[in-house]
């Protein structure tokens, strides 16, 4: 994604969060593809963040990884003192953290399960926000995209918890775009169907086929296919582009 030979991103100081693996990992990759200097921030498989860094600097891009703990503002606040000092003020958070959390229908599960879903998941939006937005504000210039999953809208059995959690988050996301809007921020998620990932290996290949075949587009969604919507959301094209929801899901979300 060039234009007249420059890369779009080219300048920016990007923050992926959970960037070790999956979605995170291959968004990190394509944001320095575009030319974005990166922080791989991860909590703990400290050698598969290094990995993603190598595959950062093969781009040509700098970057940095950062051990941090997006549930607590101290961290956060950490990394974002250390980012600085390397990279420079953060331009482009993306919140892809994820959290495991608690299978059980709601009617049974622990109210410890409940509650720590929707904490860690608008916990990491909040410390995030809090952190970096004052640097966006300096500039006059930001952008912030939230990875959620199809469950906040079409809920599943014995996954309520995650599924309250993401809508609540993106509810916040949305009430952020119209409060930082007017600041020259803009913010949007990303919300990905289904996607094979290494956490998709203990799914059957019966089910994987299933899902696939459901969708009009009947092909596999990979993490690469969900990375080229958060560079396009991170770059000058999509300026006016605030408070969306971007299905990433093959046409899966039309067979309601």
């Amino acid at each position: 994604m060039e234009q007249d030979g420059r890369q779009p991103l080219s300048g920016r100081v990007v923050l992926v969060t959970g960037a070790s693996r999956g979605i995170g990992a291959a968004a990190a990759k394509r944001l320095a593809h575009c030319g974005a200097s990166v922080v791989v921030n991860y909590l703990q498989n400290r050698e598969r963040a290094l990995e993603v860094l190598n595959e950062v600097e093969k781009e040509g891009a700098k970057g940095m990884v950062f051990q941090a703990d997006v549930t607590d503002q101290a961290q956060v606040d950490d990394m974002r003192r250390a980012v600085e000092k390397t990279l420079g003020q953060v331009d482009v958070l993306i919140n892809n953290a994820f959290f495991p959390f608690e299978i059980a229908p709601l009617h049974q599960i622990s109210w410890h399960g409940f509650e720590e879903a929707t904490r860690k998941e608008l916990g990491a939006l909040y410390n995030g926000v809090h952190a970096f937005v004052p640097g966006m504000i300096e500039k006059k210039k930001g952008k912030i995209v939230v990875l959620s999953s199809r469950l906040a809208q079409q809920p599943l059995p014995r996954l309520g918890a995650y599924a309250a959690a993401k809508a609540a988050l993106e509810v916040a996301a949305t009430t952020l775009a119209i409060e930082l809007g007017p600041l020259g921020i803009t913010v949007n998620v990303v919300t990905p169907a289904f996607t094979l990932t290494d956490a998709s290996t203990v799914m059957s290949e019966e089910f994987k086929e299933r899902v696939r075949k459901n969708r009009p587009i009947q092909k596999h969604l990979y993490p690469e296919d969900v990375a080229g919507t958060i560079a396009f959301l991170a770059g000058d094209e999509t300026n006016m582009i605030t408070g969306s929801n971007i299905l990433v899901t093959g046409g899966s979300h039309l067979q309601l």
